[in-house]
């Protein structure tokens, strides 16, 4: 019998690209006239550099100021040529004197408004196009896959998904994860990719997730784990649901909210757990807690009567 040994791809992920909103992440081809949401600089297809849709929005917004501004001149000068009297040019003249420099004025009142209004139906009138730009950056990820560049195809699903939200992209991006060696000091996310239903290799990946960073277990983590806990027993064995219902420990309002899953496992959690539960159930003596208090101060006399880092809660 031939046995293979499958190892993860020992490799180091890129950083997220950070922006105040989604929307500074798409950028366009000016020649191939093609969107795309990548971190690219250049237009994989021509070289080109890519320009920002706000870029993209500010050429739009001057071209039309410019326009504005030559249509304007161009009405004053024809009053002034045609004006039938000497009279008529001066008022012409100081008439569009006037009317530039209120429109100036406006504009530089108004600009920034102006500006947003033109972004938006900027994003709004290519909105197709965009959608057609994100289909393309994920075939792109996909051949990143085919050519066994896992970490490549998951930094470009990473930056689709937040602007597509569905389990299909979050299954991918999951897949491409258990594929890679993870590490405490990689950027990993959990609550972005839990799927809507139960996903068996999600949960490979949030196990492993949690022996690395349990600060990603959020209460949305643990609900799913409440929620498809046969499946993961079934899958994973207890043991699984035993480390989440630590790891639910890390906040008082974790503890609150899930105050019966914690219950259920407290007599599997090891010593540093039931400490840490202790201390925020001591400090908090106004919350109601149930009947979980109860189980843990039964629980410590029975384990750990005697021992001193136990003192104050026997």
């Amino acid at each position: 019998m031939k046995v293979i040994i499958l190892t993860k791809h020992a490799v180091q992920l890129p950083k997220k690209k950070r922006t105040k909103y989604v929307f500074q992440k798409v950028k366009m081809c000016k020649k191939c006239q093609r969107y795309t949401v990548l971190k690219d600089e250049n237009c994989p297809e021509c070289g080109t550099i890519y320009s920002g849709v706000e870029s993209l929005a500010r050429s739009i917004f001057k071209n039309r100021l410019f326009s504005e501004a030559i249509t304007i001149l161009t009405v004053v000068c024809l009053g002034i040529i045609f004006a039938p009297t000497v009279r008529m040019l001066y008022y012409s003249l100081i008439a569009g004197v006037l009317f530039t420099l209120g429109y100036v004025s406006l504009t530089l009142i108004f600009i920034k408004s102006e500006y947003r209004i033109q972004l938006q139906k900027l994003l709004k009138e290519d909105i197709e196009k965009i959608k057609a730009g994100i289909q393309l950056d994920s075939i792109r990820a996909k051949e990143d896959v085919r050519a066994d560049n896992v970490a490549a195809s998951y930094d470009k699903l990473r930056e689709i998904c937040d602007f597509i939200d569905t389990d299909q992209l979050k299954i991918r991006s999951v897949m491409a994860l258990n594929e890679i060696a993870l590490r405490k000091d990689m950027e990993l996310e959990l609550e972005t990719l839990i799927p809507s239903a139960y996903d068996k290799g999600f949960l490979k990946y949030a196990l492993e997730v949690v022996k690395i960073n349990r600060s990603l277990i959020t209460k949305k983590s643990i609900a799913y784990f409440v929620e498809h806990r046969t499946e993961i027993v079934r899958d994973y064995g207890i043991d699984s649901l035993i480390t989440v219902a630590g790891s639910a420990l890390r906040m008082k309002l974790y503890i609150l909210e899930f105050s019966d899953f914690i219950q259920e496992f407290i007599d599997y959690f090891p010593k540093d757990r039931i400490l840490r539960l202790c201390n925020i159930l001591h400090a908090n003596p106004e919350e109601n807690w149930g009947s979980l208090a109860e189980k843990t101060k039964h629980l410590v006399r029975l384990k750990y009567n005697y021992d001193p880092d136990f003192k104050h809660f026997v």
